[in-house]
Order: C-alpha cells, then structure tokens, then sequence
C-alpha cells in the first residue's frame, strides 16, 4: 500500500527519473540546435556543425539511408523516448513491453556520439583540418546518458 502511494505521489522511477528526464530534454534541445563539432580548413575557413544541419546536410546531398538513421535514431527516437518516459512517471501511458523496447533502442543514439569520438580522434592527426568539439556535442552526451538511466529508473519500478 506504502509503495502504492509512493508511486502515485512521485511516479514511475520517482523523483530522480523526473529530474533527469527534465534536464535531459533541456539537453536534448540544446545538443540537436548548437554546434557539435567545428572544423577549421587553412586557419582561415571555420564551420560549426549542429546534429541537424549533418542531417540535413546529408538528406540533401543524396545520402539518404545514413540520413535517415540519423535523423531517425537520434533526433526523433529521443525526443519521442523523452515524452514517452515523461509519460510514464507521471502515470499517463503504460505498457511494459514498450517501455522495455524503448529502454533497449535508447542505447543507439549514443551510436551518434561515439561517431563524433571517431571522427574527432581520426582528423586530429591531419595538419590541413582542424577539429574540436563543442557545447552541442556535450548537451547530447548529457541528454542521451539522463535518459538512459532514466528509462533503467522507470523499467526498474514498473516490473
């Protein structure tokens, strides 16, 4: 009865899944609308780079299936999981079996972020392009790994 009242006053995964799912969907904004990455061409060229203008960039240039997983897996599926995880602590959706399939596909959007590890340790080698990261690229960090152990939180209280 005790729990029963618990997790009607705090939700599923309580008052820590709240707060991270809050700042995460701060972060989230933040890290798909700032620059992730910025490279530097001859010391003259500069271009900062946002997760939506990649996408965009690549939609438009005809890569469609690496777009399409992008836009798909990291910008849609976090913010769909961020309102989806919302919606469960504060008790409005349910249904396990989603909430164990969103758990599970959350973890590749992090793909995005190990991507731009690999793309920042391969060009930091080469003396014509310049590379560092940006704000964008830690905001996304933050919001996929709140997420995540906000989903672990909600799935942890609702089996």
């Amino acid at each position: 009865m005790a729990e029963t009242s618990m997790t009607r006053a705090h939700g599923r995964g309580g008052v820590a899944a709240r707060v991270l799912i809050l700042i995460s969907g701060v972060c989230l904004a933040a890290g798909l609308l700032t620059p992730m990455l910025q490279t530097r061409r001859l010391i003259f060229f500069s271009d900062a780079h946002s997760l939506i203008d990649v996408t965009r960039a690549l939609l438009e240039g005809g890569q469609l299936l690496l777009g399409l997983v992008i836009l798909v897996f990291s910008i849609l599926f976090p913010i769909g999981k961020t309102f989806y995880l919302a919606a469960v602590n504060a008790g409005w959706a349910r249904g396990q079996s989603v909430l164990r399939w969103v758990d599970r596909l959350g973890k590749w959007s992090m793909m995005d972020v190990l991507i731009a590890a690999l793309i920042v340790f391969t060009l930091s080698g080469d003396r014509a392009i310049e590379i560092a990261e940006q704000p964008g690229l830690y905001f996304f960090t933050a919001a996929i790994v709140g997420l995540m152990i906000s989903s672990g939180l909600i799935v942890r209280d609702h089996a």
